[in-house]
């Protein structure tokens, strides 16, 4: 039964056709090649797909926020799209940033772990030997480094000092994991438990590629058999070497990781440390460390203070290398812009070669009237304060200027329990700078006639962005890397507007849109030298950077001198910067509008493709 099923299946789907009425015959070819010449849609389709995801595959953006949402993430992924459309530069200035700081701090571990190595091989007892080899064996790659610059490393803090089980999530920055690699405790992780948090997918970026690469060839193709080649493909082929530039930059750094590292129990004193000499714990811009004089057991600072038989003594401060007050010194140390004079110094042979200047300040201090705030003096001058390695000075108190006293509240002296293990961990900082002399002003400010202070570097955050400030990356030591930071947004943005000012001889459907298009091209290309321009000129002008910034930059001891800039002459600094900002968004705007604007009338030879593109696998 089931054999007479199969044959009458086989007759009727087989055997019934071919045995029909014969019909006439259908014409048939062999290997046919795509039709000659493309559309606009395909061309806009083509372009808009290659800048898309060039742009997404691209941005490898930091650890998110602490209890940042979906929702906050979306908009933040969308912003930086949205940059890397309209200014690519920037996101490119971005990952050179972190490629820099990256790159900075691997070798400064390196340099941590080579030291301990060499002091390894000189200990005679076993077992500091044995702790040396251990910790010299540890080090980070690229990866790594990259995982700290996008603020993967966090800590739980209190909130307050009275409530101890409300904690605030903080980020540790790479210079604060470079202080802890210092002092022989940096994170152990392993480069797979990070690769576990990284969403990287190679096969998306081969695709995009393989279709970067298509659009290039093709346009490198079509010049070389005299084709036209639209603006909307000159501004694709812009964002293609932006995104070859990313990759490059960010080839080691994670991608969309969610989760950070939190630090393990154990470093109490160095988180106390980082939080006092971080600006997160600043009260009107002062920090409770910055008073405090830093006193070794071994004598080496000490708090004789100058001649006090002089009512006006000049004070010269080397402030440590990185510190915020090298931006506003006047502001940071609290005199008077008219009575603080700069002073620099070269440090050792190896800095001058690396051109490290160590900022100094000259200024009086008058010892007639008091030098420290009252309600410092009846707490720290009491023990348990004035036991500890940390102690208040009584030369300099920054509480004592009119301008925090007119903001001061009620003041809250500094916990003994943290200031004593912030000592602590000072004492382990001064330990390592007496065998690397060199990093010592890294990490202390000096006064020669007064004593040593605590650097403020940013050791904790409440977030790392993504993108720092020009003028300061944000970082101490690395902050000398800061004018590669302005070259690389320079370059790239000359880069960008002159290769949009190679399409001002394209056809153009009136003659404005060609004038507007050269004009658009030359902004862009300008505005990353004026920009460095600019913030040259905050640096080695003191004046034009008060000018700009408008901030007090402080009062005289125990007086009530401001610096204020008149209300016509802020409104005319906002003025200009408004029109430049505008200037600078329209002609980048012009720029992507007009690439597809300038489609609906174009030379017919457009359409036109070399045969052998077609052959090239593209989307």
């Amino acid at each position: 039964m089931s054999t007479r099923i199969l044959a009458s299946f086989f007759f009727f789907f087989f055997l019934i056709p071919t045995i029909g009425p014969a019909s006439a015959a259908s014409p048939t070819t062999g290997w046919t090649p795509e039709p000659n010449g493309r559309g606009t849609f395909g061309l806009i389709c083509s372009c808009v797909l290659t800048l898309t995801i060039c742009v997404w595959t691209a941005l490898h953006l930091n650890v998110p926020a602490a209890r940042s949402t979906l929702r906050n993430r979306a908009l933040e992924g969308t912003k930086w799209i949205l940059y890397g459309i309209f200014a690519p530069e920037l996101v490119v200035a971005t990952a050179a940033a972190q490629y820099i700081v990256a790159r900075w701090l691997k070798r400064e571990i390196e340099k941590d772990t080579a030291h301990r190595q060499h002091a390894a091989a000189h200990k005679k007892d076993g077992i500091g030997g044995r702790e040396n080899e251990r910790l010299s064996s540890h080090t980070w790659d690229m990866t790594q480094c990259f995982y700290a610059v996008m603020g993967g490393f966090v800590v739980d803090l209190p909130s307050s000092d009275d409530d101890e089980n409300v904690v605030k999530r903080v980020t540790v920055t790479p210079e604060g994991i470079r202080l802890l690699s210092f002092i022989g405790k940096l994170p152990e992780i392993h480069e797979s438990q990070i690769q576990d948090k990284s969403k990287a997918d190679w096969m998306a970026k081969s695709l995009v590629c393989i279709q970067a690469g298509w659009m290039v060839a093709q346009v490198i193709g079509r010049l070389i058999k005299g084709l036209p080649v639209s603006l909307l493909e000159i501004n694709t082929c812009g964002h293609v070497a932006c995104a070859v530039l990313l990759y490059l930059l960010w080839w080691s750094k994670p991608l969309d990781v969610l989760d950070p590292t939190v630090l393990e129990e154990g470093n109490d004193d160095y988180l106390s440390l980082m939080r006092f000499c971080s600006s997160m714990s600043a009260v009107n811009g002062v920090t409770d460390i910055r008073c405090f004089m830093y006193m070794p057991a071994d004598g080496a600072s000490s708090d004789e203070g100058p001649d006090q038989h002089a009512a006006r003594v000049l004070i010269t401060t080397h402030l440590s290398i990185g510190s915020p007050g090298t931006r506003e010194p006047s502001r940071f140390l609290g005199f008077d812009v008219s009575d603080i004079r700069p002073q620099t110094t070269l440090l050792t042979v190896e800095a001058h070669a690396q051109r490290v200047a160590r900022s100094a300040y000259m200024y009086h201090i008058d010892q007639t009237k008091p030098t420290v705030a009252p309600e410092c003096l009846q707490t720290y001058f009491a023990p348990p304060y004035r036991d500890l390695t940390l102690r208040h000075g009584t030369i300099y108190c920054r509480r004592l200027f009119a301008d925090v006293q007119q903001h001061q509240r009620s003041h809250n002296a500094v916990d003994p329990v943290r200031l004593a293990q912030a000592a602590a961990a000072s004492d382990a900082i001064w330990a390592q700078c007496i065998t690397r002399p060199a990093y010592a002003p890294y990490y202390f400010t000096s006064v020669p006639t007064v004593g040593v202070f605590l650097g403020e570097t940013d050791y904790l955050v409440p977030h790392i962005v993504n993108f720092p400030s020009l003028s300061n990356l944000g970082l101490g030591q690395v902050n000398i890397h800061r004018d590669v930071l302005r070259s690389v947004l320079a370059l790239t943005a000359a880069a960008y507007g002159g290769l949009h000012l190679s399409g001002w001889f394209d056809h153009f459907p009136t003659d404005i849109e060609k004038k507007l298009w050269a004009v658009s091209a030359l902004v862009i290309a300008c505005s990353g030298v004026v920009l460095w321009i600019f913030f040259l000129a905050r640096q080695l002008w003191p004046r034009f950077d008060v000018f700009v910034s408008g901030a007090a930059p402080g009062a005289r001891l125990a007086g009530t001198s401001y610096y204020y800039q008149k209300p016509w002459m802020k409104k005319a600094k906002s003025a200009v910067l408004g029109s430049i900002l505008v200037l600078f968004a329209a002609a980048r705007v012009f720029l992507v509008v007009e690439a597809f604007v300038n489609l609906r009338e174009a030379p017919k030879a457009l359409y036109e493709t070399p045969e052998w593109s077609d052959f090239f696998p593209h989307f």
